[in-house]
């Protein structure tokens, strides 16, 4: 006797959809529990990696249950974030990784492509995608529960939980180093990068030299062995620019001019220099 595996799959996941077996109500002879977990970003269709989370969570709420609580267990989609905003730029230019990661591996026709030409429709399109995996597979999920992270009330919720901790004093305003996209003018993480590429974020020490009415400026990563450099290495085959900052004049290359822009919001290029010019002076 063959036994069609899917038949039975099929059979049970409508009986429990039919029976609402996994909704939760409120019932004062049990004692709650609630649980959740980290919700999935949808920018592509789920994976092992989903398989693994969520199977653990639905684990762990089906045991509760038999331990007699009344359980519920929501489902819920990040929509923000910037990696759907890129992505729907990059479908928008065609870019040619993209779109046969669309079509020959997540296999979606060129013709749905066409439709995805705003964040919220890529993001509803893999909301969909996923929510049919986790059915597919049987979650404990009460889906009356449903919702996104750019839905109102998710979106009031997170405003009071900031100014909550605000008020407490928990949250403080400073300033620390971050990942900077020049492109689009935000910072931007391991997860906004393409290819998902954690941004490099170096420290340097800053070395000014005395020169004619401005500073040189060289960068080390050893500034203890400043004590024994006998020469500044010139590149005289590029521009170099002079700069006012902080009341004082610098000399500088023209990447580090472009860092500097996005370091320091006061400063301004009032000279170009080319390198050769530089070669042979003292400081």
């Amino acid at each position: 006797m063959t036994i069609n595996w899917s038949d039975i799959e099929h059979k049970w996941r409508t009986k429990w959809e039919n029976s609402s077996l996994h909704n939760t109500n409120v019932d004062p002879d049990k004692p709650k529990f609630f649980l959740t977990v980290a919700y999935p970003y949808p920018n592509s269709p789920q994976h092992i990696g989903h398989g693994r989370t969520y199977t653990l969570t639905d684990v762990h709420a089906r045991y509760k249950r038999m331990l007699g609580f009344n359980v519920l267990f929501p489902m819920a989609f990040h929509y923000t974030g910037t990696p759907i905003l890129a992505m729907t730029k990059r479908l928008a230019e065609n870019d040619p990784e993209l779109l046969s990661a669309f079509q020959d591996v997540y296999n979606i026709p060129m013709s749905v492509i066409k439709q995805l030409d705003e964040p919220k429709k890529i993001a509803q399109y893999f909301h969909n995608e996923i929510k049919q995996g986790m059915i597919e597979m049987g979650y404990s999920i009460d889906w009356r529960r449903e919702f996104t992270t750019i839905d109102t009330q998710y979106s009031k919720f997170i405003e009071w939980q900031f100014k909550k901790l605000n008020s407490g004093g928990f949250i403080t305003r400073g300033s620390h180093p971050v990942g900077w996209c020049p492109k689009d003018g935000n910072p931007v993480g391991q997860h906004d990068t393409l290819g998902d590429v954690e941004p490099d974020i170096g420290e340097y020490t800053i070395i000014k030299f005395a020169f004619d009415d401005a500073k040189l400026v060289a960068a080390t990563l050893r500034p203890e062995t400043i004590f024994g450099v006998t020469n500044i290495w010139i590149n005289p085959d590029i521009e170099y620019v002079k700069i006012s900052l902080n009341n004082e004049k610098w000399i500088v290359s023209s990447d580090s001019m472009f860092k500097f822009e996005h370091l320091i919001e006061e400063n301004s290029s009032t000279e170009v220099i080319s390198g050769n010019s530089l070669i042979g002076k003292w400081t």
